[in-house]
């Protein structure tokens, strides 16, 4: 029968340590390799208006005109709407990262706007894409006052785009944070999250 010594037990704790640090370390690491991409739009309202299925002004029946000329006369222009990011951990990772909070920032047209935090254990398995919803609520005029009423209701329907689809000028800035046996790691740089540019179509000649 083997007896330990001090010495030992000590080497082997601080090995132990040293292996659990580098796994740690390779939890950050796996984390870089994990993309971002906005996948698409639901859920969304202005002034409390169903937008989807809504092209322009023109669409809206008489009680949503109501609505919005209400809104607009109080200078409040309410925006709210459901943005899905999608994570996809490459299989190379082989090993799960643990999202646990995801720091956002909403880019229109290259301007900063609203920001929040979504503080939900996610576990980004090797392989697999996640769904991650959020839900984001600004009021047009706070950061489009200069704009025409027009303007910001076009802003606001190009938001309505078909099936869902992300327009162009939407970006998001994240930070995720991962779970370690350490504490909560967070990433070091945000990450710039742009909407996908639109494939183009051609036509055939005839």
């Amino acid at each position: 029968m083997f007896r330990f010594n001090r010495l030992t037990i000590i080497t082997i704790f601080f090995a132990a340590l040293f292996a659990s640090g580098c796994a740690t370390m390779m939890q950050a690491t796996d984390l870089s390799k994990v993309k971002f991409s906005l996948e698409r739009i639901s859920d969304i309202r202005l002034a409390g208006i169903d937008l989807l299925g809504i092209s322009s002004p023109e669409d809206l029946n008489m009680f949503q005109m109501a609505r919005a000329t209400l809104a607009i006369s109080r200078e409040k222009l309410p925006l709210n709407l459901t943005l899905h990011l999608k994570s996809e951990n490459p299989l190379a990772n082989k090993v799960a990262a643990k999202l646990i909070r995801l720091d956002w920032t909403l880019i229109l047209d290259g301007r900063e706007t609203i920001h929040g935090s979504m503080e939900k254990s996610i576990k980004l398995a090797a392989g697999k894409a996640e769904d991650i919803p959020l839900q984001l609520n600004l009021n047009m005029f706070e950061f489009f006052n200069e704009k025409s009423l027009m303007d910001m209701f076009e802003l606001a329907l190009a938001f309505a785009g078909e099936d869902g689809a992300i327009p162009q000028g939407v970006a998001l800035k994240i930070r995720p944070t991962i779970d370690t046996i350490f504490g909560p790691i967070t990433y070091d740089k945000g990450i710039l999250v742009e909407a996908k540019p639109k494939e183009k179509t051609y036509e055939q000649a005839i």
